[in-house]
């Protein structure tokens, strides 16, 4: 009879256990004052439930010891919203947030970040599907704008940053490497209008070494800086003209050589896109001009090599002969005299080769007025 009764406690004892380690439904408060009403084990939430914070965020779903744990939906006090999958209390798996913002995101998260791959759905339009890590945009994706233009390639901390390609609104696109959000290092842009430039990129601008292709066929290969042709480089015209020298601002300046297509040659000083200073002028037939230019055309003091061998130096004014001047000849006379627009236009004194005078007389508007052979 005695082991009879002690075998009936036993089993009650276990009896109760097992009840105690069964799921019930009950209410238990949280130490930051949530209170819950849901499914219980072991007098823990533990199954389907709802919990009220304090601050009116409320969530409902499931729960495992304790802890928000499996499918559920959480909605805060500020209009925000989650629906997914959650593991020891923090967003974890898959998911959809709504922001007050009206933005909306449904993909990966890792504790109570957007981690992995996702998609974003911005209140204004814009989209964006790819790789996340602690919920900005990193890795690969692809950024569409409201407005059309499309970014794909790769993204650190929510900026383009990597390889990638961006074709905006007008048509016109890049291809290359990013960084902060600007193109940055090499890459090509093309234009709308079929230029193309290749090169070197720094904060958004063109900077370094690039090549530039005109849709009409010029052609620039050099230095840039702040998106302008600045230092040396080498432009090429589709009718064979070339310059290769120096460049400030988009324009030849500093020091240059331009050969054109007839084979005359220019080597010497440029500003502005013009000849301008000290410098060296070979016609195609050999004449030769040396000294100094102004707007594209001979001005100050010279020297002017004609191919019968004659030399004239003096001075110039917008290309001609123009005040004081020596003409020497091939044979060794020499004249001296003043010039106006090319033309001998003054007083003059001719000498031999010995340097003995020979004549004297007077030029007006190149017409001999006068002279006297001495």
């Amino acid at each position: 009879m005695n082991i009879l009764k002690y075998g009936m406690a036993i089993c009650a004892m276990m009896i109760c256990g097992a009840a105690e380690a069964q799921l019930s439904v009950g209410y238990y408060k949280f130490k930051n004052g949530a209170e819950y009403s849901g499914e219980l084990k072991r007098r823990k939430p533990n199954g389907m439930g709802r919990t009220v914070y304090p601050n009116g965020d409320m969530y409902e779903g499931q729960y495992l010891k304790g802890k928000r744990d499996g499918q559920g939906t959480m909605m805060l006090n500020i209009g925000e919203r989650y629906i997914g999958k959650w593991k020891e209390d923090m967003k974890q798996g898959e998911g959809t947030y709504y922001f007050t913002n009206n933005n909306m995101y449904v993909g990966a998260w890792e504790q109570d970040q957007q981690e992995g791959k996702g998609k974003m759905d911005y209140f204004n339009g814009d989209k964006y599907e790819g790789e996340w890590s602690k919920s900005k945009r990193n890795g690969q994706g692809k950024y569409v704008w409201a407005g059309g233009a499309v970014y794909e390639g790769h993204w650190k901390n929510d900026l383009k940053d990597g390889s990638g390609k961006m074709i905006w609104e007008d048509g016109s696109q890049y291809e290359g490497h990013w960084k902060n959000g600007f193109r940055h290092g090499k890459g090509t842009f093309t234009y709308t209008n079929g230029d193309k430039y290749t090169g070197e990129w720094k904060e958004d601008v063109q900077d370094g070494k690039g090549v530039y292709y005109f849709h009409n066929g010029e052609k620039y290969e050099g230095e840039y800086a702040n998106s302008e042709r600045t230092g040396k480089g080498v432009y090429t015209y589709p009718n064979g003209d070339i310059y290769e020298g120096e460049f400030k601002n988009g324009k030849q300046d500093g020091q240059g050589v331009f050969k054109w297509a007839n084979g005359a040659v220019y080597e010497g000083a440029w500003s502005d896109n013009e000849r301008n200073g000290q410098g060296k002028y070979i016609w195609a037939n050999g004449d030769v001009y040396e000294g100094e230019w102004k707007h594209n055309m001979a001005e100050g003091t010279g020297k002017l090599y004609m191919t019968d061998g004659s030399v004239y130096e003096g001075s110039f004014e917008r290309g001609k002969e123009h005040g004081k001047g020596v003409i020497k000849e091939k044979d060794g006379t020499v004249f001296e005299g003043e010039f106006k627009n090319g033309k001998k236009d003054g007083d003059f004194v001719e000498k031999d080769a010995s340097g003995k005078i020979i004549r004297t007389g007077t030029f007006k508007n190149g017409r001999l007025l006068d002279d006297k052979k001495m």
